[in-house]
């Protein structure tokens, strides 16, 4: 074990869309971090029956990057995950970057509970009943990556994503699914859904069993991932995101080139949190994995 306070950096270096429409509607001043102000936008992405609601974050044009980069956030709904406590850490280092920064509802979150419950509770039960949840977030991902670099707001290939928990086993499966994902940073993610108690009722079912992580280590090889989680997470499986890294690894073995991949296992945070220095880090390894 390391020191107390410090982390076991494990680092392995591998050889050799749908139709969408925008709504815009309104631009204010907000405040965000240590009293800085930053343009939000909020608009809707029709997806389907569903207008999927978005808040955009942006520097004003005189703090604005050069060719700013893009960082999608995600914890719970758009509003945690962009102004709450820890959440928010990737966002304010973005902002002071000169960044945009955007975010939207988990399904089952915000606005978008329905009588199938809410959190990790509600997506099990939308899952069972036919209607994954972690395939529509993809899916949402995309429309919102499409309507933002539509608006001129956001480049492929400069567009990076940071989760927790719930919301870094999102970010992961979008980056799988999507190239235009340059790099993700993934907090204590989930990696496996039959660790968690609210799918401890069904997590001997197959199709319970392929929503692990390790089916989608092939499409995010080669990518810079920084991965953190306490040494001890009981919650979503300290041993279960070890196992996805090695095989993440595994399958950068047949990239060419060197991994950037980064895996962290820290002391210093009790059960399934992580002290703000590894989100900190986290939030840098997505602002130096894309230069110029």
């Amino acid at each position: 074990m390391s020191p107390k306070g410090r982390s076991s950096d494990i680092r392995w270096n591998a050889s050799p869309l749908p139709f969408v429409l925008g709504l815009l509607l309104g631009m204010a001043t907000a405040t965000v971090g240590r009293g800085e102000d930053v343009l939000t936008r909020d608009f809707l992405v029709e997806r389907g029956a569903e207008k999927l609601a978005v808040r955009l974050f942006s520097p004003p044009d005189d703090r604005l990057a050069p060719q700013p980069l893009l960082l999608l956030n995600f914890a719970t709904d758009r509003q945690t995950s962009l102004t709450g406590a820890s959440y928010a850490t990737p966002v304010q280092a973005f902002l002071k970057a000169g960044h945009r920064v955007a975010s939207f509802d988990l399904p089952a979150h915000g606005d978008r509970v329905d009588a199938r419950g809410s959190g990790i509770d509600g997506m099990c039960a939308r899952f069972l009943d036919g209607d994954d949840p972690f395939q529509q977030f993809v899916d949402d991902g995309r429309a919102v990556i499409d309507r933002l670099i539509e608006r001129g707001e956001a480049t492929a290939n400069r567009i990076v994503v940071a989760g927790t928990s719930r919301a870094g086993y999102c970010s992961l499966r979008l980056a799988a699914a999507d190239r235009r994902v340059a790099a993700v940073t993934a907090y204590a993610p989930v990696t496996d859904w039959r660790v968690l108690r609210e799918f401890a009722a069904v997590r001997e079912r197959e199709s319970v069993a392929g929503l692990a992580l390790e089916h989608f280590a092939q499409p995010l090889a080669g990518r810079p991932i920084y991965v953190a989680i306490g040494n001890h997470d009981l919650r979503v499986g300290t041993d279960s995101c070890t196992r996805f890294v090695l095989q993440l690894t595994q399958a950068e073995g047949n990239e060419q080139g060197q991994s950037r991949l980064q895996f962290l296992i820290v002391d210093d945070s009790e059960g399934h949190s992580l002290d703000n220095r590894w989100r900190e880090r986290g939030a840098q390894f997505l602002l130096d994995a894309i230069r110029g």
